[in-house]
């Protein structure tokens, strides 16, 4: 039960409920009760209308929503309505009222019963209407009166008897597909059903149980291109044909028991038939009715093509009537298929000789999926005119091949079909050709050769062969030189190496190839399909190497999208007409940051493409930077510092203070060697040689000689109680003294003693000294230094001074 029919009993039973007690039930409840129900019916009609999903073009689809009844709130503006497979049950006249643009309306698989008169009136735009499979049992004209327009119309498998009392289907001038009638209650055709149409180019008429068929109720219909009839018996099948041969041109009988058919040359030799193609799909003949078929192609003149497709033979090749009628031919059969015919009595069949003479003016000839074997030699040799054989998917191996590739057989085939068959051996299958002369197309695909050998023999003419799903994993020279058109496809291969002059066409797709085939190999190739292979790139000037190619397919492979490569394919507009699949099939496969993008849309950052101009652009970067920070250390004085930073972390090392029994001099003295005469013959002479002496630690004297000096200006001052700068001009230049000041300045002026003593021995401006002897400036701006005196007298006095600054 559907959930309206539900919820519609719920509340009924409610109301009626209600009602027996609404005396005793309160107000108040019995007006939240009535809110609840209109409430549930708003929501129902809300779910049903988003049921519907739209898109802005106006196409609305509701299939399989569980509808049961059309939407409310259709606009004008749905031009294609689906509501299939719901279980809609009524039409009424306002349900469609406001579509009046709706050009397609599909109401197939409901549970229609009802339709009202006037419910497609406001549809004058209406091409497309199915009603298949509804339950519509009886069928009115006035729902057509206004469809001026409609062109497809399906009212198969509903419940009707009879297409009505009047024609259906006169107002309908444009109808052009036409499907009626159904597999059960449908029994009668009459002369009224299809009056006023002229023109189909598909009927379709289910009437397996057809009882009464009324003459010239199909004559009226003028042309009819292609016409389906289910008929469940061949009773009626006669005054149908009788009917349509003039005025048809594809008679396809679907579903039919032809046991008891019986052709009657009297009803239709004299007639100018047009019948062209004849389709049995689903078909069961005996050997009898085979032969009343095969008569009726005879009589029916202007049959050039038969089909029998998912046929079952109930015989035993007894076709000895054909002799005894004197039918000599097919009638004017040039195509015969065959396709999933099944012959439950095979292995009692005869030998088919009496078929044979019928086939001699047969073109074309297909019989796939049908368990064949074998074609025998003398059935090959009497298929004079045969061009086109196709063999799918049967049995066929090379000794069988063998004898139907006899001498003499089909002497004008062209193209030879072998494709999903028993061949095994490449080699074998060509030489076992040769005797067919004209063969030019030959696919044998779908075998499993698995190996090619390095030599084969072909017939002369060949120019197209397929070998594609056959399992090879190379190429050798046995493909003939004479080849147009190759396809290897789907394949082992991981090169391609032939050198083939006229090959125009290759088929190379879903195989291993790392790039594409040499353009010198096939110099007039002007096609050729290469995708899904492991192809990394290719380039301008490989397409280019082929003067001759219109079409290339190569989209499907894993392409690195480097510069280049992008450069090259998003630059050529013109490489959109080569490459048949352009864009959408080409992806890139790496970098990873752009891995699934269309080569189309792909993009690459500018390092990456002009990798080397980024390189020099860092390298000069790096040059400037490293000449900046040599400008800015020499103007900043930075190489100082970080000989200041190597000598304090050397110092850093050794205990901060030598312990008192360590220290060995009273003084270290630092002086320019320009000033070695005042400070050896005077300063030396005043403090050694005064009683008691002081101990004096000179460079030139008491420096370990092989020692670095660092470590000896460091051990000096370490075992120095003080240490005494003479300063002057000279000392400032020297760079002698200005190492000693650079090593001595972290451990002297580091640990905030005062065991510097500075002497200046000449005036000096004290902005010459170095900025970065920060310490020392301001040591002299903020301490009392001894400065030497000029004048004799006051010289004692000086040398005074400075004894007690060492003692101190």
């Amino acid at each position: 039960m559907s959930w309206r029919k539900r919820q519609d009993k719920w509340t009924l039973r409610k109301m009626q409920e209600a009602k027996s007690n609404h005396w005793t039930m309160p107000r108040a409840l019995w007006t939240a009760w009535v809110w609840a129900v209109i409430s549930a019916f708003t929501e129902g009609a809300s779910d049903q209308a988003s049921s519907l999903s739209c898109d802005p073009t106006g196409v609305c689809d509701g299939h399989s929503r569980s509808l049961n009844s059309i939407p409310s709130g259709l606009t004008a503006g749905v031009k294609s309505l689906d509501l299939s497979d719901n279980e809609i049950t009524y039409v009424g006249n306002r349900d469609l009222q406001r579509c009046v643009n709706l050009k397609t309306l599909r109401l197939g698989a409901n549970e229609i019963h009802t339709v009202e008169e006037d419910s497609f009136f406001h549809l004058r735009n209406l091409e497309y209407l199915d009603l298949s499979y509804n339950r519509l049992s009886n069928l009115s004209s006035s729902w057509f009166r206004s469809l001026y327009v409609l062109k497809f119309l399906n009212l198969l498998g509903n419940l009707y008897k009879t297409l009505g009392e009047t024609s259906l289907f006169s107002h309908l001038p444009n109808l052009r597909t036409l499907k009626v009638g159904n597999s059960n209650s449908f029994t009668q055709i009459h002369e009224k059903d299809f009056t006023g149409l002229t023109f189909l180019e598909e009927l379709e008429i289910s009437a397996q149980n057809l009882q009464l068929y009324v003459p010239k109720s199909l004559k009226s219909i003028q042309n009819i291109s292609h016409l389906i009839l289910h008929l469940k018996q061949p009773v009626l099948l006669l005054d149908i044909l009788i009917d349509i041969v003039s005025s048809l041109d594809y008679l396809e009988l679907r579903d039919t028991n032809l046991h008891t058919f019986y052709f009657s040359e009297a009803s239709i030799s004299e007639i100018n038939t047009s019948v062209k193609k004849l389709i049995f799909r689903n078909v069961q003949f005996t050997d009898e009715s085979f032969v009343e078929v095969v008569k009726l192609f005879n009589y029916v003149s202007g049959i050039l093509e038969v089909e029998f497709d998912d046929c079952t033979h109930d015989g035993i090749g007894d076709f000895t009537a054909l002799t005894l009628n004197r039918i000599r031919y097919l009638g004017n059969v040039e195509t015969l298929t065959i396709r999933k015919l099944h012959i439950p009595q095979f292995f009692l069949f005869y030998d088919l000789s009496s078929i044979y003479p019928l086939t001699g003016k047969v073109k074309r000839v297909t019989i796939e999926n049908s368990k064949v074997f074998l074609v025998p030699c003398l059935l090959s040799q009497h298929l004079k005119s045969l061009e086109y054989l196709d063999l799918s998917e049967n049995l066929m191996s090379e000794e069988t091949l063998r004898n139907s590739a006899c001498e003499h057989a089909w002497p004008f085939l062209q193209t030879l079909v072998l494709r999903q068959n028993r061949l095994k051996s490449l080699e074998k299958t060509g030489e076992l050709l040769l005797t067919l002369k004209n063969l030019n197309n030959l696919d044998i695909s779908k075998n499993n050769f698995l190996s090619m050998p390095e030599t084969c023999q072909w017939p002369g003419k060949m120019k197209q062969l397929n070998l594609s799903s056959t399992r090879i994993h190379s190429l050798t020279q046995c493909l003939p030189q004479t080849l147009e058109i190759l396809d290897v496809s789907n394949n082992n291969l991981d090169s391609f190496s032939l050198i083939l002059p006229q090959l125009k066409e290759l088929y190379i797709s879903r195989n291993k190839l790392k790039t594409l085939p040499d353009a010198s190999f096939l110099p007039v190739l002007s096609v050729m399909r290469i995708s899904g292979n492991i192809i990394n790139t290719f380039s301008k000037e490989q397409l280019d190497s082929f003067p001759q190619l219109k079409a290339l397919e190569a989209g499907g492979n894993n392409f690195i999208c480097s510069c280049d490569f992008l450069s090259f394919t998003q630059g050529q507009q013109a490489l959109a007409r080569v490459l048949v699949d352009w864009p959408d099939g080409y992806r890139c496969d790496a970098p990873s940051h752009v891995r699934g993008q269309r080569v189309q849309d792909a993009r690459l950052s500018l390092s990456e493409c002009h990798r080397a101009a980024v390189v020099s652009a860092v390298c000069c970067a790096l040059f400037l930077l490293l000449l900046l920070t040599g400008v800015l250390c020499h103007r900043f004085h930075g190489l100082w510092y970080m000989k200041m930073m190597w000598a304090w972390l050397q110092a850093k090392r050794k205990p901060r203070k030598a312990p008192r029994r360590d220290l060995c001099y009273d003084a270290f003295v630092s002086y320019s060697e320009q000033d070695s005469y005042w400070v050896e013959n005077l300063m030396v002479q005043e403090l050694e040689h005064f009683n008691p002496p002081f101990k004096l630690c000179l460079h030139k004297r008491d420096f370990v000689p092989g020692k670095w000096i660092i470590d000896n200006i460091i051990d000096s001052i370490e075992k120095s109680r003080k240490t005494i700068f003479v300063l002057s001009e000279n000392f400032v230049r020297s760079e002698w003294c200005k190492y000693e000041l650079d090593f001595s300045h972290f451990r002297l002026f580091d640990e905030n003693n005062d065991a510097a003593i500075l002497i200046l021995l000449e005036p000096i401006d004290k902005k010459a000294i170095p900025q970065r002897f920060c310490k020392l400036r301001k040591i002299m701006n903020t301490k009392t230094y001894l400065e030497w005196p000029t004048d004799e007298t006051q010289q004692e006095a000086f040398w005074l001074n400075l004894r007690a600054a060492i003692r101190s």
